[in-house]
């Protein structure tokens, strides 16, 4: 397996531990003080667990070798995992908005206990080390379902704190404070799975080349001796780690057939190791009065 994929499924682990404990402790508090919003909490957490499962799922098939039905790999499968974690997060989203309008309807009174916010506020701190785990972690893996989770780890920190508070607020309202925030916490939650799954959808969907990886692309190319043009880029994307491109580029008229040889080559080893990505090019020589002549600058 790649090391980047390794790397990525230990993260996965790591995730899987530390909410399935964050979610277990929190369901024993929720029960035994009644309340709704560190349920709401709890099922986050266990949320959590079971999209960090997915993604180490993920990223072991990812990091499959291409065979003869995949000639390009397997990394999709990390969109694959992210999108499905992403529905498991809206799924409980709805789940727990309707337990807390519930909640909302038939108030129950809500008991609070010093192991349950001491309990809370070490919540906090794991889920706040965890999304520097992640940050960590992600600078060399660059992985979107591992941003995401950076960004939900610190949602659910946050979170927590909300929740914390609402034992300290309960009473001040008309209305049961404990159920509402649930029932916001429950929006976070959609909120944020349904973010996630628009932008793994367009990945799995195939989206327009990152403007920076073109620019980079454009840059190896033209730093060739003999280049003096590049147009029709096009980069095709199989997963974060798993990316090639094409593109036609210009030669100078006078070259042999084995300079514009000895050239391609020099680009395409340049691309695979500077961008570590695949590049298939085109040759075109032009002359100077042909309507190429002033495309180097173009896409």
């Amino acid at each position: 397996m790649p090391r980047r994929e390794y790397r990525g499924a230990l993260v996965g682990l790591a995730g899987i531990a530390c909410n399935a404990a964050l979610a277990a402790a929190k369901i024993a508090m929720g029960l035994s003080v009644n309340s709704a919003a560190v349920l709401s909490d709890a099922f986050n957490n266990l949320t959590d667990a079971a999209a960090s499962l997915v993604l180490t799922a993920g990223f072991l098939v990812a990091g499959k070798t291409p065979d003869r039905e995949h000639p390009f790999g397997h990394g999709r499968m990390e969109y694959v995992s992210g999108l499905v974690v992403a529905c498991l997060i809206m799924a409980t989203g709805l789940g727990m908005a309707k337990f807390s309008l519930e909640r909302l309807w038939h108030p129950q009174s809500v008991a609070a206990s010093r192991i349950v916010l001491w309990g809370l506020g070490l919540g906090i701190v794991v889920k706040l080390l965890m999304g520097l785990f992640y940050y960590r972690a992600n600078a060399t893996l660059r992985s979107q379902a591992i941003r995401a989770g950076i960004t939900d780890s610190f949602s659910d920190a946050a979170v927590t704190a909300v929740v914390l508070s609402s034992f300290f607020l309960e009473g001040l309202a008309p209305f049961s404070l404990d159920a509402a925030i649930g029932f916001v916490v429950a929006g976070i939650i959609f909120c944020g799975g349904f973010k996630s799954a628009r932008e793994d959808l367009t990945s799995i969907l195939g989206k327009a080349g990152d403007d920076e990886l073109m620019r980079r692309i454009r840059e190896v190319v033209l730093a060739v001796d003999g280049v003096t043009g590049v147009h029709d880029l096009t980069v095709h994307d199989y997963g974060p780690s798993r990316k090639y491109a094409s593109a036609h580029i210009e030669c100078i008229p006078s070259m042999k057939f084995s300079e514009v040889h000895e050239a391609l080559e020099k680009a395409t080893d340049a691309a695979r190791r500077i961008l570590s990505l695949d590049l298939v090019l085109l040759p075109e020589p032009t002359d100077k009065g042909e309507r190429h002549a002033g495309a180097q600058n173009k896409l």
